[in-house]
């Protein structure tokens, strides 16, 4: 009998992808034959169920630029030469189209569902991860193609937005022309404060290059290229898909969409001044943004972490490849024609007198402040972050919303389901309240054109709800606050990676109805963790009132550093707290200063 253990270090370990670039699938045959003679043994039990896989595997070493998968429902076992061949094919279609080795995985597998007889054997899921992320760095037309599309929507945008600048300055619009200068200004030190966090412990040297990257507005590309190859830092503040999230939302909020509402507002004051130009600096901003706002949603849902941990909000985008590209398709025109309209509206309104604008768009924002605050859900969810930070942030999300639609942010730990289904639809009918204050020439064009930009939205919209798996549509009118879900995370969960994820990567305030329970959990579970330490547990990030005494004291004691994601410490205004004492011990220092 062959001894399973080898097989499952053997297939785990074994490293198959070419060191140069194959384009002959007779060379790619060659070196799959050689890894496979020289690892027979691990490979056995996967030839056994799928006697062609070599040929599949050949396959994928041969680059191409593949746009459609084939649909196969054979068996594994009765699976041809021709059939095996297109599901290695169908990977690197599959590569291209997503952002990690990881998630391109998934969707393999949850397109051809016969596959799971060979995922089943303990090793092969991180030999063929391991595949898809070499595959994913190195293709042209998987993470090349995507750091490209990113880098050169963001660069076109910053291009366009310059010539606009340069051409308001010309025409005598220099207050016009300052605005827009400060949007991009505001949005480069955004991106700074939050790179300063991300690199606090690296030294003086790296702080510079990123500051760099962000100042020569690279950042679009280096995110993007580091989340592809799947970049790891232990010295960094949180992982690279939240850092690109977290840039492409101050992207959005600080430039993007106040940029698109200046523009049209000086486009309907002074067309001729504003020139032919500015309606194409306009498009491309909206698309720009409509693509950053799906990018946002799309790979925040099919994030396999994610949908592992999260399963009753992530997964709503199908596993179907063809679906998914539709979906994605559609989430950016969607986005783009709610970013146009709404952003009309506004410039509809400030045409109308700041009288009329401000009171409007505060006292929205001021009621959905309140709305929070009276739900006991005002606090966001990054753990230690402060009143301001939160404060912030709400507004940020709140504005982002209301300009995109980005359907990320119906998550309980931002708007909630009920909260964004009610924002999308006075977005959509804003631009016709604000219509009604606009007296010019012009108003009967503007009218058909928000009555063609809403049917058109509107007619996306139900494609897209055809489109999507509707077991998550209870996600879109959820009531749940963010320490209501949280909770619920918790007690849901039975794995532990799950239950750790629910309450350490979260405000700890949110699970205080049940922190007795979790401290039982703990104390029951840290000394196995210690001993096999999984991916998952890192024991910085348990607060120091959860640890047993004496591992408490075992991790370091008072000088113990946890590792904290504070907005106050990404930003680099305080240190990690140090110097604490452990609760029991100062109930301990208590009782002997009584006797």
């Amino acid at each position: 009998m062959i001894n399973e253990t080898n097989q499952q270090i053997n297939l785990a370990n074994v490293k198959a992808w070419p060191e140069k670039r194959i384009t002959n699938l007779n060379d790619a045959k060659e070196i799959v034959c050689s890894v496979i003679e020289e690892n027979s043994v691990a490979f056995a039990p996967i030839l056994l169920e799928w006697p062609n896989f070599p040929i599949a595997l050949a396959n994928t070493f041969v680059q191409r630029f593949g746009m459609r998968v084939a649909s196969v429902d054979t068996h594994l076992k009765d699976m041809g030469l021709e059939e095996s061949s297109n599901v290695g094919k169908a990977l690197i279609t599959m590569v291209r189209k997503r952002k990690t080795g990881d998630v391109a995985l998934d969707a393999w597998k949850k397109q051809y569902p016969q596959l799971h007889t060979v995922f089943s054997v303990e090793g092969f899921e991180e030999f063929m991860i391991n595949i898809a992320r070499d595959m994913l760095r190195d293709s042209p037309y998987g993470m090349i193609m995507r750091v490209c599309v990113g880098a050169v929507l963001s660069t076109l945008d910053a291009a366009t937005d310059t010539f606009v600048i340069i051409g308001y300055y010309n025409k005598g619009l220099v207050r016009q022309a300052k605005l827009l200068v400060a949007m991009v200004g505001l949005s480069i030190f955004c991106q700074l404060l939050v790179s300063s966090g991300q690199y606090e412990k690296k030294t003086l040297g790296v702080k510079i290059k990123e500051g760099l990257i962000t100042l020569f507005f690279l950042r679009p590309a280096i995110d993007a290229y580091r989340v592809s190859t799947n970049h790891q830092d232990s010295e960094a503040s949180v992982d690279p898909l939240s850092e690109m999230i977290s840039n492409k939302c101050i992207e959005l909020g600080c430039e993007s969409i106040p940029g698109c509402i200046l523009q049209l507002y000086v486009w309907l004051l002074a067309p001729e001044k504003a020139g032919t130009f500015a309606l194409l600096s306009i498009g491309i901003s909206c698309f720009t943004t409509g693509f950053a706002s799906a990018m946002i949603a799309f790979d925040m849902d099919v994030d396999v972490p994610h949908r592992k941990n999260q399963p009753k909000f992530y997964g709503y985008i199908p596993s179907d490849h063809g679906l998914r590209g539709r979906c994605f398709v559609l989430m950016t025109l969607i986005s783009s024609l709610h970013n146009l309209s709404r952003s009309l509206g506004c410039a509809l309104l400030a045409l109308s007198g700041a009288e009329m604008a401000l009171p409007f768009i505060g006292g929205e924002i001021g009621l959905y402040l309140v709305y929070k605050i009276l739900r006991q859900d005002f606090h966001y969810w990054v753990p230690n972050s402060p009143l301001i930070a939160s404060f912030a942030v709400r507004i940020c999300s709140k504005v982002v919303v209301d300009f995109t639609g980005s359907l990320h942010f119906r998550h309980p730990y931002e708007l909630g389901g009920l909260g964004f289904t009610m924002s999308m639809i006075w977005a959509q009918a804003f631009p016709f309240v604000a219509l009604q204050y606009f007296d010019d020439d012009s108003k009967d064009i503007m009218t058909g054109f928000l009555v063609v930009s809403f049917s058109a939205w509107l007619m996306l919209n139900v494609i897209f709800f055809c489109t999507i798996d509707l077991s998550y549509l209870n996600t879109f009118f959820g009531t749940k606050t963010a320490p209501q879900y949280t909770c619920e995370l918790y007690l849901a969960n039975k794995d532990d990676s799950q239950k750790f994820d629910a309450i350490f990567t979260n405000r700890i305030q949110y699970t205080k109805s049940i922190h007795g329970e979790v401290k039982e959990w703990v104390a029951e579970n840290i000394d196995q963790w210690r001993r096999n330490q999984p991916d998952w547990f890192k024991i910085e990030m348990i607060p120091d009132e959860y640890l047993p005494k004496e591992v408490f004291e075992a991790e370091g004691g008072a000088k113990r550093r946890r590792s904290s994601v504070s907005l106050r410490e990404i930003a680099g205004l305080r240190e990690a707290s140090v110097g604490r004492v452990h609760p029991q011990a100062v109930r301990g220092i208590k009782i002997e200063e009584e006797l």
